[in-house]
């Protein structure tokens, strides 16, 4: 897979060619290669706790030796990605609490409580989207004017009264 090249989607593409399959055409020689791991395997394999630990040892040295890839490499990857601090920076908690909550204070708590109410309990609060009508001073008919004409008239209304 270390040949193999990225998509645009993301994915890896490898294509196997037929040198790398070897002789798989060859019935005869597979069927004599998986009786032979069938014998090899038979039995119940018996080994003591040093055994498992020289196996595992055996086993890490040989994918360190035959990997494309090299330890420091992988160290670098590994410490880009999970560290937490930079070189020489130390932790401080008053900046760790700035941090962790920068992205609330940015707007303020009236904002934040009406954004929890949903846009429902707003809809029954009705506000007039026109003027208020004109109303008329009339006691007596109130579709008319006024029940008075000119500045006379409501002195002499006012005398009657």
């Amino acid at each position: 897979m270390a040949g193999a090249e990225r998509l645009e989607n993301g994915a890896i593409f490898y294509k196997v060619e037929d040198k790398e399959l070897g002789d798989i055409n060859n019935e005869e020689k597979l069927r004599a290669e998986f009786a032979r791991l069938k014998e090899a395997n038979s039995g119940v394999l018996e080994s003591s706790e040093e055994d498992v630990d020289q196996l595992r040892i055996a086993l890490l040295e040989e994918l360190t030796n035959n990997s494309p890839f090299s330890l420091d490499e992988f160290n670098e990857v590994l410490d880009k990605e999970f560290s937490v601090f930079k070189t020489g920076e130390k932790y401080d908690f008053v900046n760790d609490i700035k941090d962790a909550f920068s992205k609330d204070l940015e707007r303020p708590a009236a904002e934040k409580i009406l954004d929890t109410i949903p846009d429902h309990a707003f809809w029954d609060i009705k506000t007039p989207n026109t003027q208020d009508p004109q109303r008329f001073m009339n006691p007596y008919n109130s579709f008319r004017k006024y029940h008075v004409s000119t500045f006379f008239d409501s002195r002499e209304y006012e005398h009657y009264m």
